[in-house]
């Protein structure tokens, strides 16, 4: 087992030796802080980092270690291709780095999966609490993908040939039908909010250019996926009202 920041090239060094497939799902999630410091846009020692310094510096810093180590193969685990989210920063710093990955020369597979069933868990939480809000009409439309049809395919990328894997769930919903099926999950009666769509947009305008990347940048991908058509090849096999059903039982 080896640990390290995966920001700091030097806490990586040798983390990849004697490895066949390496397969990274870095990306920058959650609140936490980190050591590391990106390539010029952002971050800094003892700062929160950013999506530069993570999903792009991070994973490049690991790709030069797996080409050290002579490893045979990268499997990198990046998010859906979607218009609507190719001006979104964290996106931009994914592509980048997927980029470098063509350029490196070295066998790889690129997976692109849509939003995860637990990140639509955020209707269920707001279900229990009683109402649920939605974006211009909740009319905007997704087809997430259950966690483990996206495991199955980093498992058969580890040994396959193709360089590009789209990953979507078998049913594509508006928010407003996410929404609902989560009230029915619990047994409720459906109570949802519908915002317009420019209210959200205007907040997120106004963070970046009121708050720096660090901060702004951990916002604007999950808000901007509601205010946008987010949709990919549907290629998983488990529903999302299962999903949630399992979920209530859960709690």
């Amino acid at each position: 087992m080896h640990i390290g920041d995966a920001t700091d090239p030097e806490a990586l060094r040798g983390c990849c030796d004697g490895v066949d497939v390496v397969v990274s799902t870095i990306g920058l999630v959650g609140k936490g802080r980190s050591g590391g410091r990106g390539p010029g846009k952002g971050g800094g020692r003892g700062s929160a980092p950013t999506c530069w310094d993570v999903d792009y510096g991070a994973n490049r810093a690991l790709l030069a270690e797996a080409r050290r180590a002579g490893a045979a193969r990268f499997v990198y685990v990046s998010v859906v291709r979607a218009p609507g989210l190719e001006r979104v920063q964290l996106v931009r710093a994914k592509r980048e780095f997927e980029a470098e990955l063509r350029r490196s020369g070295l066998a790889h597979t690129v997976l692109y999966p849509n939003g995860f069933f637990s990140d639509m868990d955020e209707y269920l939480d707001m279900a229990r609490k009683g109402r649920a809000i939605v974006f211009g009409g909740g009319r905007f439309r997704i087809n997430p993908v259950d966690g483990a049809d996206v495991a199955a395919a980093v498992a058969d990328a580890v040994t396959g040939a193709a360089e590009e894997v789209e990953l979507g769930g078998p049913d594509v919903l508006t928010h407003e039908e996410i929404a609902r099926q989560a009230f029915r999950a619990l047994g409720r009666p459906a109570r949802i909010t519908r915002l317009p769509a420019w209210t959200l947009r205007a907040g997120l305008g106004a963070a970046r250019l009121l708050t720096p990347l660090r901060v702004y940048g951990r916002l604007e991908f999950p808000l901007t996926v509601l205010t946008e058509d987010v949709l990919a090849p549907a290629t998983g096999r488990r529903h999302l009202a299962d999903h949630f059903r399992e979920a209530a039982a859960d709690r």
